[in-house]
């Protein structure tokens, strides 16, 4: 009888860990503690445009610090959330205006600025809780950005 309580006991703690592990997950966050990396770790941004064809979007790379720290100062003061319901990322729509923060071990976090969605490296997808993003901001970002090549 005791061995039952015992178990009973330790399944009911697990359970109530598994809880406190789930609420914590899909709780909202700051955007610097879903990146995990400060701007010195940013090696660089890729922003990419929509495309009209088929073929892949054209892309443009900046490394440039002062961008780095310009962006990540902007984002800092968004909240996100995980969302429960995980797109495949073949089904997730990249054609539009994207920007990417590369790390030096080429992890990739991307922006897609129309949905409000960030992406990272392992999948994760995490929305805004704080409305859209400010697309003005951003687009005029992009654009003061372009390096035409």
């Amino acid at each position: 009888m005791k061995l039952r309580a015992f178990l009973l006991v330790l399944l009911l703690a697990g359970g109530a860990y598994a809880m406190i592990q789930t609420m914590n997950e899909f709780s909202s966050k700051k955007f610097s503690e879903v990146l995990q990396m400060s701007e010195n770790h940013v090696a660089q941004l890729i922003f990419t445009k929509p495309s009209s064809t088929g073929i892949t979007p054209p892309a443009w790379v900046s490394s440039d610090k002062e961008q780095i720290a310009n962006l990540l100062e902007f984002l800092s003061g968004y909240e996100l959330q995980k969302k429960d319901s995980q797109q495949v990322l073949d089904e997730l729509n990249f054609n539009q205006f994207t920007i990417s923060l590369e790390d030096h071990d080429e992890n990739l976090v991307t922006i897609l600025v129309e949905d409000s969605l960030i992406v990272t490296h392992t999948g994760e997808q995490y929305t805004l809780l704080d409305g859209p993003f400010d697309t003005d901001w951003m687009i005029n970002f992009i654009l003061s950005n372009h390096s035409p090549s």
